[in-house]
């Protein structure tokens, strides 16, 4: 009867570690879920603060007196810093990031003091001072926001890779030790067999009991090896994208930014670039290409905004769009172009040698959308312009 209760309690014990196990799993699950809701709001909101640098960038550059007076164009400076400080304050990072979250917003402190003292010497009717100023502290300014978002991205990444690492390694852990449990209650529930009395060789009419025989247990099997957790993915050195943000922004020519686009490629380690630009009707037009050849744009072609693509959907929804690779193709990334709020384009990315895409690469295909529709748009019709000049003229 006592040997009986032993064998309930040790069934109650492997039933209750059982459902312990299933009830962390399902924790666990929902902790993963919640982590991958935090990626994806942080992305978005790193989006909007990389639209709003590149914004700011353009006010800048783009400061006509014939349109706005000094103090209209002052004013519409300070609402973009402002922008910027509220999204950046907004993203709530995890400490792992905290350094690169302080960098930025030393960057853009800097950035708005120097509007500040401008603005007061423009009042002060230091005009050639305030220009001097806006020149030599707000262009560099943008420039290290871009780059400070870039590595404030990247360690926010890494922080939700560590974080899935320790998850996964936890459930395993816990998975291991239960089922090394369940083998050891087993081995203690299995059937204890019987000893075989010796065989005497001589006839015995009356036959001796057999004596009680311990129970021998085995040891029990080891626990299964818990799987490492996935390496970490590399990062993207930030030193090439810096450097290729920055010229980008000081590009004049289309040739430049043909030679931007293959920099860019070798940043991404891409197969192929395109930048479509909209149309003058409901399609896409290739205004750049990288990678598919001298024709690439005839062979190519243009691409009709009704189609289901990767490309059109980067369009129509605003979001970049991700497609992971195969044996027959390879991954892809699409993310779309704006300026101001308009949409003028897609920035679409064939990746080489890679099944999917990272989370570094996904920011930093963003970023560089973000910074090619501030420059190939003009560039582009300014080109286009040109031509149609010379053939009126028939030179």
């Amino acid at each position: 009867m006592h040997r009986r209760s032993l064998r309930y309690a040790l069934v109650v014990l492997l039933f209750a570690a059982a459902a312990g196990a299933a009830g962390l799993a399902w924790t666990v699950d929902r902790q993963l879920s919640a982590l991958t809701t935090r990626e994806h709001a942080a992305a978005a909101r790193f989006d909007a603060l990389v639209q709003s640098i590149a914004r700011f960038d353009a006010a800048q550059q783009t400061f006509d007196s014939a349109r706005e007076s000094e103090a209209e164009w002052f004013v519409r400076v300070r609402r973009l810093l402002s922008r910027i400080q509220s999204e950046s304050t907004a993203l709530h990072g995890s400490p792992d990031s905290a350094a690169a979250a302080t960098a930025f917003s030393d960057i853009t402190s800097r950035v708005a003091s120097a509007v500040t003292k401008a603005e007061e010497n423009f009042q002060a009717g230091h005009d050639l001072m305030a220009a001097d100023l806006v020149q030599d502290e707000g262009r560099p300014g943008a420039e290290a926001m871009r780059a400070a978002v870039l590595e404030w991205r990247a360690a926010e990444a890494g922080a939700a890779d560590a974080a899935r690492a320790a998850l996964v390694h936890q459930i395993w852990s816990v998975l291991g030790g239960t089922a090394g449990l369940w083998a050891i209650g087993l081995l203690l529930l299995a059937p204890r067999a019987e000893a075989t009395p010796p065989v005497s060789s001589t006839l015995s009419l009356v036959v001796e009991p057999a004596g009680d025989v311990p129970l021998a247990l085995t040891p029990p099997e080891a626990p299964a090896p818990v799987p490492p957790p996935p390496p970490a993915r590399p990062h993207v050195a930030l030193d090439p994208a810096a450097a290729l943000c920055t010229d980008i922004a000081r590009a004049d020519t289309a040739a430049a930014l043909e030679a931007l686009l293959e920099r860019a490629a070798g940043v991404l380690e891409a197969a192929g670039i395109v930048i479509w630009l909209k149309g003058p009707v409901d399609e896409l037009v290739p205004a750049l290409v990288h990678g598919y050849g001298p024709e690439g744009h005839f062979r190519i072609g243009n691409l009709p905004l009704a189609d289901d693509t990767l490309t059109t959907r980067a369009w129509h929804s605003g979001v970049s769009q991700s497609a992971a690779g195969d044996l027959h193709a390879r991954a892809a990334l699409a993310a779309p172009m704006f300026q101001g709020a308009q949409p003028t384009g897609v920035f679409a990315v064939e990746l080489a040698g890679r099944t999917e895409s990272s989370a570094e690469i996904q920011a930093l295909t963003g970023i560089l959308a973000a910074q090619f529709a501030g420059a190939v748009a003009p560039r582009i019709e300014s080109a286009a312009a040109a031509d149609e000049a010379l053939e009126a003229t028939g030179s």
